[in-house]
C-alpha cells in the first residue's frame, strides 16, 4: 500500500471515526455527520481494506469540508464556541445561511 497524502489520511481517519460511531450509536452518528440511512448502511458494509482502497482512488480530494461559519467560530471566545457550533446549522460553504 502506498503512503497517503494528508488529505487522504484525513479522509480515512474521518471515515474510520464515522464507522466506529455507526457501530456504537448509529442515530447520533448520522446526526453528527449529516448522513442519511443509505450512506450509513454503505459505510458500515465497507471493510477496512476496501475503505483504504476507496480513499486512495478518490485521491487528493477532500470528502469533508469546513463549515461556512468556521471563521466566525474561530473568532469567538473559546468559552462560547461549543454552544454556538451546536446552535448553528453546520451548512456547507455553498449553502445559504440565515
Amino acid at each position: 500500500m502506498c503512503p497517503l497524502s494528508n488529505v487522504q489520511a484525513t479522509n480515512l481517519q474521518l471515515l474510520y471515526a464515522i464507522r466506529v460511531g455507526l457501530e456504537h450509536d448509529p442515530v447520533d452518528t448520522c446526526l453528527k455527520y449529516r448522513l442519511h440511512a443509505r450512506q450509513a448502511a454503505r459505510l458500515r458494509a465497507i471493510g477496512p481494506e476496501e475503505l483504504w482502497t476507496r480513499v486512495q482512488a478518490v485521491g487528493h480530494t477532500s470528502l469533508f469540508f469546513a463549515r461556512n461559519d468556521l471563521l466566525d467560530l474561530l473568532e469567538e471566545p473559546a468559552e462560547l464556541v461549543g454552544t454556538l457550533a451546536a446552535a448553528r446549522t453546520p451548512a456547507l460553504p455553498d449553502e445559504p445561511t440565515a
